[in-house]
Order: C-alpha cells, then structure tokens, then sequence
C-alpha cells in the first residue's frame, strides 16, 4: 500500500506492507467461529459444571447421578450458535425426576412434599466463572491457529 500526497512540491510518502495478510487475517476470523467450534468449546468448558453437578446431587442412588451431563444439538435444533445442554438429559438417562429434586414438589393428592435439594444452580454458581474463562481460552486458540496459519501464508511471522 503506497500512500503519498505532495505538499507545497515535496512529496512525502511511505509504503505499509502486510496490510493484505491481516486483512485477510480479519475477513477470515468471522468464518472460524462456527457452530460446531463454538459447540466443542462449550462441552468443553462445561465438563467442570457436570463433574461439581454430581458430586452435590443429593440422590446417589438411581438415574440422577448418571443422567447428568451435555448434549449437543444439531445445528437445525438450536436457537443460538454453539448451544449445548447441560445437565440431567433425558432419553436412555434415568434423569426425568431431577426438576423435582431441584425445586421440590408441593403437597399433593397422594404423597407428600417433597423438599428442593438445588444441586445444579449451586454448582453452576460455583463454577461459572472457571467455564467462562474456558471456553474464552478454548476460542482463543482457535482464533490464535488460524492467525499464525493466515500469517505464515504471507510470509509473515506471528509471534
């Protein structure tokens, strides 16, 4: 990129080079951030918020325990980029009771009341902030990847 201009007859210019890798290096970075690299970074960082779940799940016998974990919805069954779903998951899981162990049950025609026993807030609580900081370190790493790969093409170096 050559830019001059001439003032009262002398010309000043000067030229900037490497503006073309790290244009290429901007217009690519949107296009790394898909779904299923958004989707990998969340399971990722979301394996901390499964294993504190279990460890304060009150029911250790059954379904509950085994039930909690993440699933990962295609692309056409999720309403934001990247989602995933963590917790007690139904389907083969033994985890359809887990909302009544949360938020406990009021009194009934037959049976009693049943007591919220949170497990999954206060676990999310505890860890919220170590899985932010993963999946912002799971992204950046991508991101970093495809600098130094965009970079490297032009013969510049990433340091």
């Amino acid at each position: 990129m050559d830019i001059g201009f001439n003032l009262t007859g002398v010309k000043i210019g000067f030229n900037l080079t490497g503006v073309k890798e790290l244009n290429d290096v901007f217009k690519g970075m949107p296009l790394q951030v898909t779904h299923r690299v958004m989707q990998a970074a969340n399971a990722d960082a979301a394996k901390i918020l499964v294993s504190k779940a279990k460890s304060l799940s009150p029911v250790r016998s059954g379904g509950l325990v085994n039930s909690i974990g993440t699933v990962k919805p295609s692309f056409r069954r999720s309403n934001e980029i990247g989602e995933v779903h963590t917790g007690p998951r139904r389907g083969r899981y033994k985890g359809y009771h887990a909302h009544l162990v949360e938020y406990g049950t009021k009194k009934r025609k037959r049976g009693g009341i049943m007591p919220k026993r949170p497990f999954m807030k206060p676990a999310y609580m505890a860890t919220h902030n170590q899985i932010l900081t993963n999946i912002n370190e799971k992204i950046g790493a991508k991101l970093t990847g495809f600098m130094r790969r965009t970079l490297k093409k032009g013969g510049l170096t990433y340091a």
